[in-house]
């Protein structure tokens, strides 16, 4: 038969062997050791997310500064776009202005006054030789070519017959040809005279040629012809018949054309100054003194 031992002071909480205590412990040390993984990954998880948000806020923070910093950029650049485009149209009006003053100086500049060139001339005018006119011809104006007609519309091929709802084609319009440009004429001085001789024409030419106010390229003789002496004589007694005049020797009719000088006013001040035409030298000289007038160097021909 079978019996059965059956031990109380187990279930009493004050008593309890030593081997249930030992066991008790290793399950629970072996409890706290298989929660260990759980808990790091609960960390890391928690890490993971912290970092996470703190880069976003970051982010979040950097983007709202880079959009004020680009909104204030956009104004500043509205401003800018504004004050270019006043200075611009600023600057256009000063080089209107401008251009409008140098015209004018160009204007000035290009003025030869008649008596600095009569003067200029009567001091070249060599003994034995007399000036009866001198006139100024206008260029005429150089031929201006006719425009190309305009291109042929093509004609329609005799067999093709246009269908009911086409449209027909518009004929091209003929493109303006552009207006030539015609260069300034330079206007033409005539001398007209008498000389002893012909040698003396000949010094007349020489001396005009190197004159400032003339072209010496364009210098001419147009013609001289020896002709009587168109100067008459006449006795102080009329009553005294018997006195006979002296026979005069004939002289040269010449014409001599010549061009005026392209060489502006402003490179002539000293020979305006030397023919006492200080009205247009002292305009020449404030327009270089405000700037609107270049000074100019260049080489005149010496008297």
């Amino acid at each position: 038969m079978y019996s059965l031992d059956i031990n109380f002071l187990n279930d009493r909480p004050d008593y309890k062997p030593v081997t249930a205590a030992k066991s008790s412990a290793k399950r629970s040390s072996g409890g706290a050791k298989d929660q260990l993984p759980i808990i790091g990954a609960l960390l890391f998880a928690f890490g993971l997310n912290a970092a996470v948000m703190g880069a976003w806020w970051w982010a979040t923070n950097e983007n709202t500064g880079l959009a004020t910093e680009q909104a204030t950029i956009d104004q500043e650049l509205a401003k800018l776009n504004t004050q270019a485009s006043a200075i611009k149209a600023i600057n256009a009006e000063t080089d209107k202005i401008t251009g409008e003053y140098k015209a004018l100086a160009g204007v000035f500049d290009q003025i030869k006054p008649w008596s600095a060139m009569l003067q200029d001339i009567s001091a070249r005018t060599p003994a034995g030789v007399q000036i009866s006119k001198i006139e100024q011809i206008d260029p005429s104006p150089a031929p201006v070519a006719a425009p190309p007609p305009p291109a042929a519309t093509p004609a329609a091929s005799p067999g093709a017959s246009p269908s009911p709802g086409a449209t027909p084609p518009a004929s091209p319009t003929p493109v303006a040809a552009p207006t030539p440009i015609v260069p300034p004429q330079t206007a033409k001085v005539q001398i007209s005279g008498i000389a002893s001789t012909f040698a003396q024409v000949n010094d007349f030419i020489l001396l005009v040629q190197r004159s400032p106010f003339f072209l010496d390229s364009d210098t001419k003789l147009v013609a001289a012809t020896l002709k009587n002496n168109p100067t008459q004589l006449q006795v102080r007694n009329p009553t005294d018949s018997a006195a006979e005049l002296p026979k005069l020797r004939p002289v040269v009719e010449y014409k001599i054309e010549t061009t005026l000088s392209p060489t502006g006013a402003s490179e002539l001040l000293s020979e305006l100054r030397n023919k006492q035409a200080d009205g247009l030298a002292i305009r020449i000289e404030t327009l270089q003194e405000k700037g609107i007038l270049e000074s100019q160097t260049g080489e005149v021909k010496k008297p």
